[in-house]
């Protein structure tokens, strides 16, 4: 009588499994890629090492190196992201997979987008890059990129802390070169927050009886480099000036940390703006302790130019 496995080797369906197979087989071998990574090898291969692992060596040698995209930038090459390898170890024909070009590169991005953090700050901001920045005739828009780009190369190479108070009127750009600063610095691997100094407040309110505001301001203090935007903006109290926005800037202040903010007035302006409190409270001396510290935080810079939310 016969075994199972000589009736399985004579059946038609066996002779065509194996004539396939040693198609396969013949092509593996034939392969420039194949016969590199044989030549590449340590350790002798065997056509039994390549018949254990035929269906992935094969996906291996038919598979591009290169990575093609679609309009998206997705890579159609390697649908899951992964590029095939292969090594040869304790005698058997091993693969492990490493990520596609694309695919790195997608994850570099992610990770660099991970650097910015942004509170109640519009996509478009957080997205802005110098290069989007129009030069338009009556703005002085190129002379503060220059002044932007040295001080954030200061910054990066450790020659100096401090950050740009950026003010002029309504809608000429303010908050969209803090949304560049932070991108900028993102390219050079550092961390930044951006925060809408109004909606912070309210937030921070909101939590002040129960104190989870703490924990809050603990994080705006020890930002890598915090950005604070359209600050004069909010309701002014004794509470957010002295509680919150001279205690951040204070600490900011001591420990050196780089600090951006921009405002629709001048630092001097700053001085009778907080002076007067939501309650009609006057406190000159306070006022100028916070404003004094925005001052050795920051280089001041008026942003001059048309209204470009009208255009």
């Amino acid at each position: 009588m016969k075994s199972f496995d000589d009736m399985l080797n004579n059946s038609e369906i066996f002779n065509k499994l194996n004539k396939k197979n040693e198609a396969v087989y013949n092509e593996i071998i034939n392969s420039s890629k194949f016969r590199q990574f044989e030549a590449d090898s340590e350790e002798p291969i065997t056509k039994k090492m390549i018949a254990d692992e035929i269906l992935i060596i094969k996906k291996f040698i038919d598979q591009n190196s290169e990575c093609v995209t679609d309009n998206n930038g997705n890579c159609i090459s390697h649908p899951d992201g992964y590029l095939i390898n292969l090594e040869v170890r304790n005698g058997t024909i091993n693969h492990y997979l490493t990520p596609c070009p694309v695919k790195l590169e997608q994850d570099r991005y992610k990770e660099k987008q991970k650097l910015i953090q942004s509170f109640f700050i519009a996509q478009d901001i957080v997205d802005a890059k110098f290069d989007d920045l129009e030069i338009v005739e009556g703005s002085n828009r190129e002379t503060v990129i220059h002044k932007s780009i040295e001080t954030i190369h200061n910054i990066v190479s450790g020659d100096d802390y401090k950050g740009m108070y950026i003010h002029g009127k309504f809608g000429v750009g303010k908050s969209f070169f803090l949304g560049s600063f932070a991108n900028e610095l993102k390219e050079k691997n550092i961390a930044s927050m951006i925060i809408y100094v109004p909606e912070l407040l309210q937030e921070l309110r909101a939590g002040f009886k129960d104190h989870s505001s703490d924990e809050r301001i603990r994080a705006l203090k020890e930002a890598d480099v915090l950005m604070l935007d359209d600050l004069g903006a909010e309701d002014i109290t004794a509470w957010s000036r002295d509680t919150v926005l001279t205690s951040i800037l204070q600490s900011r202040m001591a420990e050196k940390r780089p600090t951006f903010i921009s405002s629709n007035y001048s630092i001097d302006q700053l001085v009778e703006l907080y002076s007067h409190t939501k309650d009609g409270t006057i406190d000159n001396i306070k006022a100028t302790r916070m404003v004094e510290r925005i001052r050795a935080l920051t280089y001041e810079v008026e942003l001059i130019g048309p209204n470009y939310r009208h255009e």
